[in-house]
């Protein structure tokens, strides 16, 4: 084969090569952001609690309305598309903590803005979260990071405020699903509303 003809096999397999991959685009994945209890008892309390939730700045929607919640990029880390949900995390983690103080025996409501009057109160603040998947050839990177602050008030007062976090760092072989995914977030979220309902019976005086 002459060395004209090679030049031109090599780059018409290239152009072949290009082709494909432009035709495997990567395009947005959606997550469901749900929720299930863990199995664990924290004793049976009662009283009321207030909860309220300030919002992260950084929460941002797509030109659909749909909440961007991660990042699908390839093997260099290099964004390619977003993962997004119909809800965003601040919604996602107040609800699982209402559901847990409920089932922990709690009389609870969500506010905009926490009463004065409130003899206990809960402010989620300062969240924090994402989900980045770096695309290989052979298996997928997840890093997963989910953080909150909780602040607790008694009688209107302001009596502690502490840092939730879990972090997941993950290889799967070949492509993670899109319920591995979930599965991720959501043991992030089990992990980290296990790590709250115990504080909330201390402060409030419940065992």
């Amino acid at each position: 084969m002459s060395s004209r003809i090679l030049s031109l096999t090599v780059l018409i397999s290239g152009l072949v090569i290009v082709a494909l991959l432009a035709g495997c685009a990567t395009v947005d994945q959606k997550i469901n952001l749900n929720y299930t209890t863990a199995e664990r008892s924290f004793g049976h309390n009662g009283g009321d609690i207030a909860v309220s939730r300030k919002d992260s700045r950084s929460d941002t929607r797509n030109s659909k309305g749909e909440w961007i919640i991660g990042s699908i990029n390839n093997v260099h880390g290099v964004h390619q598309a977003d993962l997004v949900s119909d809800r965003n995390v601040g919604e996602w983690i107040t609800d699982a903590l209402l559901l847990e103080l409920k089932k922990a025996g709690y009389s609870v409501t969500y506010t905009a803005d926490l009463p004065a009057s409130a003899a206990r109160g809960i402010m989620i603040t300062d969240i924090n979260a994402f989900l980045n998947v770096n695309q290989g050839a052979i298996s997928d990177e997840i890093k997963h990071e989910l953080k909150f602050n909780i602040e607790i008030f008694l009688n209107g007062m302001k009596t502690k405020t502490f840092t939730v976090s879990s972090r997941e760092n993950k290889t799967l072989p070949l492509s993670a699903s899109k319920e591995e995914k979930e599965k991720i977030m959501l043991q992030a979220l089990q992990d980290a509303i296990q790590q709250i309902i115990p504080e909330i019976n201390t402060l409030t005086g419940k065992k």
